[in-house]
């Protein structure tokens, strides 16, 4: 007979062996359902189409933006963005794309510098097919002898605001020539906001939030779940679904907004700042309008697509045009006062579009061309002599 002591101990460990069994088999199956679904994500982030890249990219150690001058972003140096269509940008030493070239401009050197947006910087191809590439064999073709550098400074949602930031830090003290300012397509989006104040208006200020939080610098929990979402596409998801939501919602109400005028203002005052600053270092300035496939390839009632358009097709293109019409305006003005500032524009084929305003190389070689075009009045008559070493891609 089992004496009493004994039977009680027995009753005791029995259901503690219960409970440890039951934890570690839901410990089992927890961890097990996170594999499968880090697996899975991982496989919707490599599979799952323009979607799960989004998602893949969504690493906070691999940010390839960096806070810049007053409210302003640019790339750091030495990152490699890859686009969509799995084409490539690399980003030098310096923070733009492109070679490199000397802060002190060496002497016999015309330095020419690009400003805009993802249209300007080459958004959806590689390194040798954007726009000051291609200008860059253009000018030594025909120019032999010479020396022309080609700087881009532009940067995917630059608006003009962010373009005379740019300008201010970065341009001014490599003392251009001649200054690109190929803007306007960014800041249809600002058409949504009533009343914008003086630039920066805070609400035409994007991945500012992010931005914020770098300057600020990141706490131990923050830089924690930093680490986590880096090696865990799975702690990706909340951050991916309020962006999707954020999105939804910014598209519902572009899709039914009325455009205000004040952002034509508020580009106006933007590309004048970005004007005078250049001309205040030396540099003759050009004024060059965006292609945009909206004619051709929409119908005016068509729908939102992007973030930067405006309620509709038609309306968005509509305002495209205000902004180049006052740019175009800006350029007549400094001219009757015998100022350096010249107006292009731009007409290209459907098929050398990516979408709605990006190019493929072919549309970036067209504009190019009629930026060389454009640009000849304010080259220099003779030959700008220069050596291999200033001359960096020769």
């Amino acid at each position: 007979m089992t004496p009493p002591a004994e039977q009680k101990s027995r009753a005791v460990t029995a259901p503690r062996h219960s409970i440890h069994s039951t934890l570690l088999a839901l410990a089992i199956g927890l961890a097990l359902a996170l594999m499968l679904g880090e697996i899975a994500v991982r496989c919707f982030a490599h599979f799952g189409g323009r979607p799960g890249r989004r998602l893949g990219t969504r690493d906070p150690l691999g940010i390839i933006y960096e806070p810049f001058g007053n409210s302003g972003y640019r790339q750091k140096p030495g990152k490699v963005e890859t686009f969509i269509n799995d084409t490539r940008a690399t980003y030098n030493s310096m923070g733009y794309r492109g070679p490199l070239v000397s802060v002190e401009k060496p002497a016999g050197v015309y330095r020419i510098i690009l400003l805009g947006g993802s249209t300007t910087v080459g958004f959806g191809v590689n390194d040798g097919e954007t726009i000051d590439s291609f200008m860059r064999g253009l000018l030594q073709t025909q120019y032999p002898g010479s020396c022309f550098e080609v700087v881009n400074l532009g940067l995917g949602g630059y608006d003009s605001y962010q373009d005379f930031e740019r300008m201010r830090v970065d341009g001014t003290r490599l003392h251009p020539d001649l200054v690109i300012i190929h803007s306007g397509i960014n800041d249809v989006r600002n058409a949504q906001f009533p009343e914008l104040t003086s630039p920066p208006d805070r609400r035409t200020l994007i991945w500012e939030g992010e931005m914020q939080r770098m300057r600020q610098g990141r706490g131990v929990l923050s830089r924690a779940w930093d680490l986590t979402r880096h090696y865990s596409y799975l702690a990706r998801i909340p951050g991916f679904m309020a962006e999707l939501s954020n999105q939804r919602h910014t598209l519902g109400v572009i899709r039914v907004v009325e455009p205000h005028d004040a952002a034509q203002d508020y580009f106006e005052t933007n590309v004048v700042r970005t004007v005078e600053l250049s001309l205040a270092s030396g540099a003759a300035v050009l004024l060059s309008r965006p292609p945009s496939a909206i004619p051709i390839r929409n119908q005016p009632s068509d729908p939102v697509e992007r973030s930067y358009w405006i309620r509709d097709a038609g309306s968005t293109e509509e305002y495209r045009n205000r902004l180049a019409a006052r740019m175009q305006d800006i350029a007549r003005r400094y001219r009757a006062e015998g100022k350096p500032v010249g107006y292009v524009t731009h007409t290209l084929p459907l098929e050398q579009y990516l979408d709605d305003a990006h190019l493929t190389a072919a549309g970036n070689q067209t504009v190019a061309r009629d930026l060389v075009a454009a640009g000849r009045p304010y080259f220099p008559s003779g030959d700008v002599s220069g050596t291999q070493r200033s001359c960096p891609g020769r």
